[in-house]
């Protein structure tokens, strides 16, 4: 799968993560997460897997449904965990760029 910037930026917007938490949590130089969700540059295979490891382990879950592109829901934290601000809603991002949001019970994983 890859991440692209507007996932990328929508991730760190549901874990309420700045791009320096992202960076701190993922070895990925800032200047390297601000040029490429600004979409100034792509990325190594390997960073975009630090990039997807730092999200998937701070609770997002990337997936795709039908019609749409790839969507991110929150995963469920273990009960000792805070809770993320968006627990229970996903996003999806069509290849148009518009966002829907789906909150059925199929689309979350």
């Amino acid at each position: 799968m890859i991440l692209t910037p507007a996932l990328c930026r929508a991730a760190r917007g549901f874990l309420d993560w700045t791009q320096m938490d992202l960076a701190d949590r993922s070895g990925v130089s800032r200047s390297t997460i601000r040029d490429y969700e600004g979409n100034r540059h792509s990325l190594h295979r390997a960073t975009e897997a630090q990039l997807r490891q730092a999200l998937e382990t701070g609770g997002i879950a990337f997936f795709r449904i039908e019609g749409h592109e790839i969507g991110i829901c929150t995963k469920a934290l273990p009960a000792e965990a805070p809770a993320p601000a968006h627990a229970e809603s996903c996003e999806i991002l069509s290849a148009s760029g518009e966002r829907g949001q789906a909150t059925s019970s199929k689309a979350r994983q």
